[in-house]
């Protein structure tokens, strides 16, 4: 009788433990900066800024070819995102080229080359007009351009900045 009621508390409170754990442990979107979110209708890299407020960075509507599915392009990118942001890397978003192919990097530095890729675009693609394009992340966090090494116009995001404000909505 005693044994039977011992291992009736004991399966109780480990069920209890188990329950406990799995309520206090935050999902991954909540403890990372900058995650793939795939609730809406589109898969959209979304950064966390200071006050909790999701901003909607890139949003994720092509195909690159392939196996990369709108879906996995937002999750492998995000994933780079939070990479170059917990690396103390992604302080600026910029332009850039790696291996003759126009992407879109990090910078550590105002001015400074890539630091770390973050998506390769396709061929056709001009990657200062894809940069020039995210305004989901606000006029705010943009910079002023700089004028790269070969004579063209680069430009840099401040991510910091984003992080420590509010977008701004078009039209304000």
């Amino acid at each position: 009788m005693k044994l039977q009621l011992f291992a009736h508390i004991l399966a109780a409170s480990t069920l209890t433990l188990g329950v406990i754990s799995t309520i206090s442990q935050p999902s991954s979107a909540q403890t990372r900066t900058y995650f793939c979110d795939t609730s809406g209708s589109v898969p959209t890299t979304v950064a966390k800024n200071v006050t909790g407020r999701e901003i909607p960075v890139i949003r994720w509507v092509s195909n690159f070819g392939g196996e990369y599915t709108p879906t996995k392009r937002c999750q492998e990118v995000s994933a780079r995102f939070q990479n170059a942001y917990e690396k103390g890397l992604l302080n600026y978003l910029t332009t850039g080229i790696v291996k003759r192919q126009q992407v879109v990097c990090a910078s550590s530095q105002y001015g400074g080359p890539c630091s770390d890729l973050l998506f390769t675009l396709k061929p056709n693609q001009n990657a200062s007009s894809v940069i020039q394009n995210l305004v989901d992340i606000g006029y705010r966090a943009r910079g002023p351009i700089v004028q790269s090494e070969d004579g063209s116009s680069q430009i840099y995001i401040d991510m910091n900045k984003l992080l420590r404000e509010s977008p701004v909505q078009k039209g304000n």
